[in-house]
């Protein structure tokens, strides 16, 4: 009815009016970015937001760089980084032989066979009722922290990154004199005693297992790590028995040095014995709870492409604790996927996000009220 008329999915979610578009026209959606590419759960737009959201915040800061893409969370980022190119043969591009020469009816058709083959798989695999364990997602944090890459068996970035800047510029050169030829020297040798550095810290992490998370520490309090982590700087003197052994008495001693000013506060109070100071601090901790301030509201207006969004929207991004970039997001794969008639309820959206389900329920209630989707 408009003819050559185009509106972006910002203005289409709001049922935007422009001269001499109405919002009841008819319309279809144009959309070149939303086929898998390299693997059956990642569409082409995703495979583009992940390469800048890495050439924005650098190799290891897989929290960005999911914020950055939207749909994914940060292990399956870091998962399909490694999967695809990484540990792609022709590295560092990744491998496309097999869907060379395919249209995009094609390649929508290999995903849906490919996702459902691997459905089944999963299906198959927790028949038995036991969850297979994910080793890659134990400790991701720490893993991705260390960036750390046992393909290539090194750190990014390295310890002492900057070493090999002494070397950047020099040459020997025919004409140096013994002087400067001496220099040169002394220059390599130091730069070969930082090497040995290097390794030397890196074959100590790798010994120690440190770019994992230590199983001593995973039923600890925050408070109690906190005291571990600065007796890290005595590692190096123990073996890690001994170290280990340490750890656990300065958190005995921790323990008792706290329930011991526990005693002497519930006594102040008035209590006789172990059982009445007991209560009494589960009594005050329940107090603190109650009396505790409710986390402070989030200011949407302050982020990028928040001035796209309505006033319920900006409440509604408030009360979730939502990035305006990626509540657009949401809406848009939402928009688009309702459209096609792939999702027609908020158990099928559920599926499009790594995130809280609840998150997920409002931000669909959100477009039933803009009348696209059914509740």
């Amino acid at each position: 009815m408009c003819k050559d008329f185009d509106l972006c999915i910002e203005c289409f979610s709001v049922g935007a009016e422009l001269t001499p578009h109405k919002s009841n026209h008819p319309y279809r959606v144009m959309e070149n970015l939303s086929f898998p590419l390299l693997c059956p759960d990642w569409n082409l737009e995703d495979e583009i937001l992940l390469i800048e959201g890495i050439e924005l915040h650098g190799l290891g800061k897989w929290t960005e760089v999911a914020e950055h893409v939207g749909t994914k969370n940060k292990e399956s980022c870091l998962e399909h980084y490694n999967n695809v190119y990484l540990n792609s043969p022709i590295f560092p591009l990744p491998d496309m032989s097999h869907i060379a020469g395919k249209n995009r009816e094609e390649l929508l058709a290999m995903a849906k066979w490919q996702g459902k083959d691997k459905k089944d798989t999963q299906v198959e695999c927790n028949f038995g009722g036991k969850k297979p364990s994910s080793p890659e997602n134990e400790g991701a944090s720490l893993v991705e922290s260390s960036g750390y890459n046992p393909k290539r068996q090194e750190f990014n970035p390295e310890y002492d990154n900057d070493a090999e800047q002494l070397l950047a510029e020099m040459e020997f050169d025919d004409a140096d004199t013994e002087e400067e030829r001496e220099l040169k020297l002394r220059v390599l040798r130091i730069y070969s005693k930082r090497l040995d550095e290097r390794k030397c810290r890196k074959d100590f992490i790798l010994e120690r297992n440190l770019s994992n998370p230590k199983p001593f520490e995973e039923d600890l309090t925050p408070e109690e790590k906190t005291v571990c982590q600065k007796y890290d700087v005595f590692m190096r003197f123990h073996t890690k028995e001994e170290h280990k052994e340490l750890l656990r008495i300065i958190i005995l001693e921790h323990r008792t040095r706290k329930r011991l000013q526990e005693l002497q506060e519930a006594r102040t109070a008035g209590c006789l014995n172990s059982a009445e100071a007991d209560i009494y601090l589960a009594h005050k901790r329940r107090e603190a709870e109650e009396s505790a301030p409710s986390a402070e509201k989030m200011d949407v207006a302050s982020y990028c492409e928040a001035d796209l969004l309505s006033e319920p929207e900006k409440r509604l991004c408030c009360e979730l604790r939502l990035l305006p970039a990626i509540y657009l997001k949401m809406q848009e794969q939402l928009s688009l996927q309702i459209l096609s008639g792939i999702v027609s309820s908020k158990s099928d959206a559920h599926q499009l996000f790594q995130m809280d389900p609840m998150k997920i329920d409002r931000v669909y209630d959100m477009l039933i009220k803009k009348g696209i989707g059914s509740a």
